[in-house]
């Protein structure tokens, strides 16, 4: 049995998504597709446009076979952070083969010469690192110009310097960095991206649009433009009083934000001294998410920077939490079913044979199948799903969903 991973957001599944998941089955000759997505809020630290459920349903439309859930808080962490969970979930699987993923580079090689660095940080690259971070670069400014120095004195040098700069470029860097360190069979594949930039927000019907693209269309426009830009056959899964986006979080943050006031935000995961500072100052301003974001904004805190840190606040997740749940994932993950094709049941049943940690196919189950760490990360995640669905319901007067009650989708 071959078994293809891929590790996505979906954030909402378009196009280009389609086209990865096909050329991924056909790159790697796999005979399942496993799709592990980010919960009900995503990694440039923000919430869904769509639910998890939906997204999962979505995800097995266009082709995959079984979808897992990426858990909170490592879907809304660092590419490093994101990556390791992700490496972490489909290698305790025990079944899964190659692990696809996307990139502006397209070369494996190239990717995984740059992770071997990163994951053993020879001692000259050390020394170029410290010595750019002396100059006052911000970290990833630092640790892109000593990958360049140390491969020229290598005598290898890559055609194009601003690998790092391309986010998928990046992410996949992360994902061989992962896979070194977890010392895991599992094999990369990229896939050369195709159509519109990460974030390049226009809309071409020509190419692939960007999730980034698609996003402002309907928050602008609704659902009526979509086709063409996702597949004919999730577009009726497009529904008008679905989406979510960050400005429906205001108020809540603005509530975080002044009932932490009085001890200060330090002990949140993504709060350095500074950054709480910045905060403190301006605490009683009353702003938006967006807004709230270019308040804090400078050269050396970015805008998902800072969206990170504002959504742990919100969702009160602390460095100590943080640092619990990384010891965690590498352990004993929590691998949670959100859907699957009735065709896949051979993999479910290799998964259930060959996984070294339980498969949270019911919640109510979880707290005799977990170890205690483990648990309090699934029921951060539960939580934060339950106030995803408590603000859903809110803007759009419906029933909140109950974690607890919320079925497995089977195609």
């Amino acid at each position: 049995m071959k078994v293809t991973g891929i590790i996505a957001e979906y954030n909402p599944l378009h196009n280009g998504h389609r086209y990865h998941l096909q050329k991924a089955r056909e790159m790697t000759d796999a005979d399942y597709v496993i799709a592990l997505i980010s919960g009900d809020y995503v990694q440039r630290g923000e919430p869904a446009i769509l639910d998890k459920q939906l997204r999962a349903r979505m995800a097995l439309t266009a082709g995959a076979d079984l979808v897992l859930e990426l858990p909170f808080p490592f879907c809304s962490m660092s590419a490093e952070d994101f990556a390791a969970c992700g490496i972490s979930i489909l290698d305790h699987l025990g079944v899964v083969n190659c692990l696809s993923f996307g990139s502006e580079l397209g070369d494996t090689d190239a990717l995984s010469h740059i992770a071997s660095v990163l994951a053993e940080e020879p001692e000259s690259y050390r020394c170029l690192l410290k010595s750019a971070l002396a100059q006052g670069l911000s970290f990833p400014a630092a640790r892109e110009y000593a990958l360049i120095h140390y491969f020229q004195e290598q005598d290898y040098s890559f055609s194009d310097h601003s690998i790092l700069a391309s986010p998928n470029n990046l992410l996949g860097v992360e994902y061989c960095k992962a896979l070194i360190k977890a010392r895991s069979s599992i094999i990369p594949v990229t896939i050369a991206r195709k159509g519109s930039g990460y974030h390049e927000p226009s809309i071409d019907p020509a190419i692939f649009s960007s999730a980034t693209a698609i996003r402002r269309l309907l928050k602008d426009q609704g659902i009526s433009n979509l086709s063409g830009l996702v597949p004919d056959e999730i577009l009726s899964l497009f529904e008008p009083d679905t989406f979510l986006f960050p400005e429906d979080f205001s108020g809540l943050l603005e509530y975080a934000v002044l009932s932490s006031l009085p001890k200060g935000y330090q002990h949140i995961y993504g709060f350095s001294r500074e950054l709480s500072d910045r905060l403190s100052a301006s605490a009683l301003s009353s702003c938006t998410w967006e807004e709230r974001i270019q308040q804090l904004k400078t050269r050396n805190y970015t805008y998902t920077r800072i969206s990170r840190a504002l959504l742990s606040l919100l969702l009160n997740l602390t460095e100590e939490e943080a640092g619990t749940f990384r010891t965690a994932i590498q352990d004993f993950p929590v691998i949670r079913i959100l859907g699957f094709r009735r065709t896949a049941l051979p993999l479910l049943s290799a998964i259930k044979s060959n996984c070294s940690v339980p498969l949270i196919s019911k919640l109510a189950d979880a707290h005799r199948q977990l170890p205690p760490s483990s648990l309090q990360m699934l029921e951060k995640g539960i939580l934060s799903s339950h106030i995803y669905s408590a603000v859903q319901s809110r803007k759009y007067g419906r029933q909140p969903v109950n974690e607890y009650c919320r079925q497995i989708t089977v195609l």
